[in-house]
């Protein structure tokens, strides 16, 4: 006996036999059933058509309902989206057919009513041409071509970038923690002008996160079009773009002593002279501290981050080791005093480079020299610069808060940096979310799913928030052993201990405000982040400067909890207006 089915919707263009009523079946086996006699009860689920003009134009505009329908579900007539992601499966539609009798057994497509009129070059209309490119997202790639990370659950995908993020960001903390152990032990000048060229190498930092945050956008969106040769392109580009910042380092090599004037040091003083010379040892590191970060954008951008956890890790360890040996001058090596441990971190940069070079081909990614490409480096540019900018300013802000907690009591401003050192742990964990986010948003883009690249950001936003309220009670409950276990000094303990208090509430605002920057990061689209970071980070100097008033020092803690608030909302609205760059012009 005959299964009837139901074959794709289709009507045959053409058919000259205009009021007939037609049918369409199809056995188990694929092949046509004859049609019954007049009058014979139609078979289940055998959809009648009448091929009148106007019945057509009903038919036809139902069918362009559906497809927008399914587009804005993520969704595919031909089986859905990607397995594993859409909420549902929507089923091909019943079985449409006019023309002959025998046209039913190979129908043609269904077409829209409007898709036969082409323009008079014999191009499609532009109305057809986005509906038809939009709803084929979902079908032109199945799950199987996605990039491995995207054929992970949501949950799997997000841990599988943010847990070693959050473990490399750890261990970059490490380097500045040696460094101040080994230099203590030189004298309290060394130390002093040790702190006092933070700053400056805050800027160098920065100025190669332009390169690092570039990369990592421009890779994940070619990892995700399924191009591994794109990955290194990019990768190869921003080597050029960090020799470019190595070679800006060292023209600004003649202006330390300008710098260390600015920061009120002494031109005659062992702290001036030491600082010097670890600056400028620093700053012949800015080129392998700024291809090393390239390179690990790399392994982000196609997200195995597992080697440079372990490149981390050895590096690490090697400058711990090799901080006393440049130091000192131990085994043969001359002695270098402070400067001994800026060329010890930069050695140990100049491997970092060496390896992940080396593993980054292992995984596939053809790192093949090729000459500077500038529109790739001007990309790159153009992503990373807003961010770094942004770094910048809100490095000045911090300066001006400063000054106001210091005419508040000198304790205040050590309360701050106290501070800054603990929740250093939650804006490490907040980074790991932002990276996770920025990973996936690209790679989603890459492949063409807009629709899947906003929801891991909002996925991604939400376990942020759920994982920082925990630390968030934590650092309520047990702020004061906290502190007690850095300091006992009770002028510092007080405004500290508040600090984390007040700050540490809205950790689980900060996690979503990192999702989403990462997010527009992954998008391309960093300039929000630049603007409303700047706007929201600024509001704190008058919003502190009036609750100081009334409130003492926790009016400056206030103002910056109240704009960690802010910025979490606006990030949030900045991406869902985000007009994608990476997906409507891709890599």
């Amino acid at each position: 006996q005959a299964v009837w089915t139901m074959a794709p919707k289709q009507i045959s263009q053409g058919s000259q036999h205009r009021g007939m009523e037609r049918y369409a079946a199809t056995s188990g086996d694929g092949a046509a059933v004859p049609p019954r006699a007049r009058g014979a009860k139609m078979p289940p689920r055998v959809v009648k058509v009448c091929a009148r003009p106007r019945a057509l134009a009903c038919l036809a505009s139902l069918a362009c309902a559906g497809a927008a329908v399914g587009r804005g579900l993520g969704l595919a007539f031909s089986g859905g989206g990607p397995s594993g992601l859409a909420r549902g499966t929507v089923q091909p539609p019943r079985v449409l057919c006019s023309g002959s009798r025998n046209e039913c057994a190979n129908p043609k497509p269904l077409e829209h009513r409007g898709q036969a009129r082409r323009s008079r070059d014999g191009s499609t209309p532009r109305l057809l041409r986005r509906r038809s490119s939009a709803a084929s997202l979902a079908t032109d790639q199945t799950r199987s071509s996605l990039p491995p990370l995207l054929q992970l659950s949501r949950s799997a995908a997000l841990w599988k970038i943010a847990l070693p993020t959050i473990a490399i960001g750890l261990l970059r903390s490490a380097y500045g923690i040696i460094d101040s152990i080994w230099v203590g032990r030189l004298g309290a000048a060394q130390l002093a002008a040790m702190g006092a060229s933070s700053f400056a190498f805050w800027v160098l930092l920065l100025l190669g996160e332009v390169a690092s945050i570039g990369v990592h956008s421009v890779a994940a969106a070619r990892e995700g079009n399924g191009s591994r040769d794109g990955v290194g392109e990019a990768v190869i580009q921003g080597v050029w773009f960090s020799l470019i910042c190595g070679l800006l380092s060292l023209c600004l090599t003649p202006l330390i002593p300008m710098y260390f004037q600015l920061l009120g040091v002494a031109s005659n003083s062992e702290v001036l002279a030491a600082g010097s010379e670890y600056l400028r040892g620093l700053v012949w590191g800015a080129l392998p501290f700024t291809a090393s970060g390239v390179l690990a954008s790399g392994f982000k951008g196609i997200a195995e981050l597992r080697p440079v956890l372990v490149v981390n890790a050895v590096c690490v360890a090697l400058n711990f080791v090799l901080d006393p040996v440049f130091m000192w001058g131990w085994f043969g090596v001359p002695a270098m005093g402070v400067a001994g441990a800026a060329h010890a971190t930069n050695l140990c940069a100049l491997v970092s480079c060496v390896i992940s070079f080396r593993m980054l081909q292992k995984e596939d990614v053809p790192l093949k020299w090729r000459p500077p490409d500038w529109k790739i480096v001007a990309q790159i540019m153009r992503i990373g610069l807003p961010i770094s900018l942004g770094g910048l300013l809100f490095t000045v802000i911090y300066m001006v808060l400063g000054r106001l907690l210091g005419s508040l009591g000198g304790a205040n401003l050590a309360a701050l940096g106290l501070g800054h050192r603990v929740e250093a742990l939650g804006y490490t964990v907040s980074e790991g979310f932002g990276a996770a986010a920025a990973t996936t948003v690209g790679q989603w883009l890459g492949a063409g799913y807009a629709k899947e690249a906003r929801e891991a950001a909002t996925y991604t936003a939400r376990a942020a928030a759920l994982v920082m309220l925990p630390l968030a009670v934590a650092f309520l409950a047990f702020a004061r052993p906290i502190i007690a276990l850095i300091t006992t000094d009770p002028a510092t303990v007080g405004p500290a201990v508040s600090y984390l208090r007040i700050v540490g509430a809205t950790f689980s605002f900060m996690g979503i405000e990192h999702a989403f920057d990462g997010a527009l990061t992954g998008a391309g689209d960093t300039t929000p982040c630049l603007v409303w970071g700047f706007v929201l980070n600024a509001i704190r100097i008058p919003i502190a400067l009036w609750l100081c008033q009334s409130y003492g020092v926790e009016g400056v803690w206030i103002a910056i909890s109240f704009s960690t608030v802010l910025k979490a909302f606006a990030m949030c609205w900045a991406f869902r207006r985000s007009p994608l760059p990476l997906l409507r012009r891709p890599v």
